[in-house]
């Protein structure tokens, strides 16, 4: 049993949940700056003492956030994947249709734009995105070449760098069209597809 006042597993996950999804929703209504920890523990019910033993600083607190998000959409978009086979283009179809579907989520969206608003003044902000979000789906499309190269005995050079390459044309392509008008989903899968087919047929370059 747990000693008297001490909270058990389940209750400091419950609270660590509630600090977290708190303060996003004011991070994104309110936008970074805006938001002061003292009014965080405020809102999330718990003395400051508390919140500050789980996160040190604002800094801190927002990359938990993303951290948590990006946690989150990775197990979501990864519920299928037990039912892809072997073949390379299905994967970079699939992982083309991920990528496609996480920038079109509006809660990506105004978590990137805030982002961007404090890249220069935090830039480890941004830089906690890049590591647990961008590279992790670099990562898995790396991982997928350099075992169809050996499967298909078709040499990759570079896994590395074409899955780079690819994540930045899908979401490059998102950038640019989006500043001037809204993209359906359907249209951003589309995108996804058309990507992926043309790095299939530079297959013999990679």
């Amino acid at each position: 049993m747990p000693k008297r006042g001490r909270p058990t597993a389940k209750q400091v996950e419950a609270i660590e949940r509630t600090i977290l999804s708190t303060a996003r929703e004011m991070f994104l209504e309110g936008g970074y700056d805006a938001v002061a920890m003292e009014n965080v523990a405020a809102a999330a019910g718990v003395s400051k003492g508390t919140l500050y033993a789980r996160h040190p600083s604002k800094e801190a607190l927002f990359t938990a956030i993303v951290e948590d998000r990006v946690k989150e959409w990775s197990e979501t978009a990864s519920q299928q994947d037990h039912l892809l086979t072997a073949d390379i283009g299905e994967r970079l179809r699939h992982h083309g249709h991920t990528i496609a579907q996480s920038i079109s989520a509006p809660e990506v969206n105004a978590l990137q734009r805030l982002l961007l608003s404090t890249r220069d003044r935090f830039p480890e902000l941004s830089k906690a995105m890049y590591e647990v979000g961008y590279l992790y789906i670099v990562d898995l499309i790396a991982q997928d070449i350099a075992a169809a190269a050996q499967r298909d005995n078709i040499p990759a050079r570079q896994p590395d760098a074409v899955a780079r390459m690819l994540v930045s044309a899908i979401t490059g392509w998102h950038l640019q069209e989006s500043g001037a008008r809204a993209i359906p989903l359907e249209e951003m899968l589309e995108a996804a597809d058309r990507t992926v087919d043309l790095f299939l047929a530079a297959r013999s370059s990679w």
